[in-house]
């Protein structure tokens, strides 16, 4: 590791949890999702359907691989969320016309309702979540985080 990295990397010897960038990163992220949970519990929806309906809003009629891949899951987990989407009458599924082997879903009117009430409660939590920033600094996260991302991702 290179010296300019090492007062972030927490050590035996100087072990400070608050230095390392991942730790702040998680704490974000599971905030982030017991807020929206918190929101959402009312209404039935946990953070693992919150994600599908909302990248079902984004991409409608997506396969199931494809689900998996935007909302970084594993094939057989996200399959069991849309099964149970679909038996909560949120999603339907049905076969690719090209190949049959791809199982598609798209939102039914339940499912396009609730994905509008998802994005109206995490309207609220970005603007608690961001106050005190402004959109630049906000951009400038943003970028950050994916070149972390990318690199990554090599």
């Amino acid at each position: 590791m290179t010296k300019k990295f090492i007062k972030f990397l927490p050590t035996p010897e100087n072990f400070n949890s608050e230095n390392f960038p991942f730790y702040w990163i998680t704490q974000v992220h599971s905030q982030y999702v017991l807020n929206v949970d918190h929101a959402l519990k009312k209404y039935g929806v946990d953070h693992s359907r919150r994600r599908v309906l909302t990248a079902l809003a984004a991409r409608p009629h997506a396969s199931v691989s494809e689900l998996s891949e935007m909302i970084v899951s594993k094939m057989s987990t996200t399959t069991k969320i849309v099964y149970r989407l679909k038996d909560e009458g949120y999603v339907e599924t049905y076969a690719c016309e090209n190949d049959a082997r791809i199982t598609r879903v798209h939102l039914t009117d339940s499912g396009v309702a609730m994905a509008h009430k998802i994005n109206d409660f995490m309207a609220v939590v970005l603007e608690q979540s961001f106050e005190g920033l402004t959109p630049l600094q906000i951009e400038k996260t943003m970028d950050s985080l994916k070149v972390i991302m990318r690199n990554l991702s090599r």
